[in-house]
């Protein structure tokens, strides 16, 4: 499997599309593209044949956007919809059973969603964090032995320090197992308009960044 390109959109731009054999990080405050963008693999993944995996832990597969996309053999998309952090790790752990050279890509989207909602005392988180390295770890195992691009979602929370800057939940555990990070945000000025920063990529200069807006076909160009 080669990596995913969008036919020339500000992300290929920005990313020269998502890598194979690694995990990509999307973060990014709610409707910013994060999921738009894992719709938008599973459709260029069945263009090549391939199936897909959607595991959504937030409800935000939704077969009216692939649509939309022009995606018409929505049974080719294998949909894990978790409820919980116990069925979450269930689902990464089928995952890894069920793989096979017919699958082309894998999204979680989102990883932490189910993750915060369990994390309420400080003995409770450290035990959650440990299986949320333990999901990474799988699907890093999974990207990297069927060589597929792989992508997981991540959500922000205000800096505490009292910057403006949003931070992504997970720390050093996403941290590490990223191999790319891109960070999604509204522009303050024009909330029509998304901004996508290069955070971490193997070879591209980091801190650039493109602008997009959100449309049927999924992430677009800016119209300014």
């Amino acid at each position: 499997m080669i990596k995913i390109k969008f036919g020339g959109n500000p992300l290929d731009l920005l990313i020269d599309g998502i890598p194979e054999g690694v995990i990509t990080q999307f973060y990014g405050e709610h409707a910013t593209g994060k999921t738009t963008i894992c719709l938008m693999c599973c459709k260029y993944s069945l263009l090549r044949d391939k199936k897909s995996v959607f595991i959504d832990t937030e409800g935000g597969f939704s077969p009216k956007r692939l649509s939309l996309m022009g995606v018409k053999n929505l049974e080719e998309i294998i949909v894990f919809q978790p409820r919980d952090y116990a069925t979450q790790q269930q689902s990464v752990a089928k995952l890894e059973k069920i793989m096979s050279t017919r699958i082309g890509f894998v999204c979680v989207d989102s990883l932490v969603s189910l993750y915060r909602l369990e994390g309420y005392d400080h003995k409770k988180r450290t035990e959650l964090a440990r299986q949320l390295g333990n999901d990474l770890l799988i699907l890093s195992r999974i990207a990297r032995d069927f060589n597929i691009p792989l992508v997981i979602t991540n959500q922000v929370y205000d800096d505490v320090s009292g910057s403006k800057e949003k931070v992504p939940i997970g720390g050093e555990v996403l941290k590490y197992w990223s191999k790319l990070i891109v960070k999604l945000e509204k522009e303050e000025q024009n909330n029509n308009k998304r901004k996508a920063t290069l955070l971490r990529h193997p070879y591209k200069k980091e801190g650039e960044s493109v602008y997009y807006d959100i449309g049927d076909p999924g992430i677009i160009d800016a119209s300014f």
